[in-house]
């Protein structure tokens, strides 16, 4: 019956998740979107995707993108978010694993939901974790991710873009009327930072 209850609180809202690499988006937004029953929806998904299939200027980009540990010009990102939210299977809400990384984005972001028709209210989880915690879980822990990009010099470049500007783009979410914005610890075990997500969203 809880989760029922819980399902039906999460309904007809957007939760969004942005922290540095190695700070568990994924792993929570997964889990939230399991117990929500709202779809995820990761950018970077929809990037790969483009990466591997699209052989249009649009995928080459997206190519160059990771080649670069980069990140997608603003127009692009628009155009490629405003196609996916316009699908009918976010229309009562979503969990937006990724996205918001530069100024632009998350100025940006207002236009996506405008543009897609999708007014519905933001809530956006801040992830927090030290720089030494992402370098641990992505590069030199035991458990440690190890994807091929994730070398010291990739997390460091990732990590430098991700903190770039983060002052201003949290100043963005909280202008706006319907969007708010919730500070998390995420230096915990997983389980402990999903407990207090689901606190913080009730």
């Amino acid at each position: 019956v809880r989760s029922l209850d819980f399902a039906r609180e999460m309904k007809n809202r957007i939760i969004g998740f942005i922290g540095p690499y190695g700070s568990g988006n994924t792993t929570l937004a997964t889990r939230l979107s399991q117990q929500s029953k709202l779809p995820r929806i990761t950018t970077g998904d929809i990037i790969r995707n483009l990466a591997e299939n699209d052989m249009g200027p649009l995928g080459e980009e997206c190519r160059t993108m990771f080649a670069a540990n980069g990140y997608l010009s603003g127009e692009s990102l628009l155009k490629i978010l405003v196609q996916r939210f316009c699908q009918e299977d976010v229309a009562n809400g979503l969990i937006l694993d990724g996205g918001m990384r530069t100024l632009k984005e998350t100025s940006d972001f207002r236009k996506v939901l405008d543009q897609a028709n999708l007014r519905l209210p933001l809530t956006v989880i801040h992830l927090q974790i030290p720089y030494r915690t992402s370098y641990f879980r992505l590069v030199l822990g035991k458990n440690a991710r190890k994807r091929t990009d994730d070398t010291l010099t990739g997390v460091f470049g990732r990590l430098s873009k991700f903190h770039l500007q983060l002052q201003e783009r949290i100043a963005v979410i909280q202008d706006q009327p319907d969007w708010e914005l919730r500070q998390v610890n995420a230096n915990r075990g997983i389980e402990e930072v999903f407990q207090e997500v689901l606190l913080q969203l009730t």
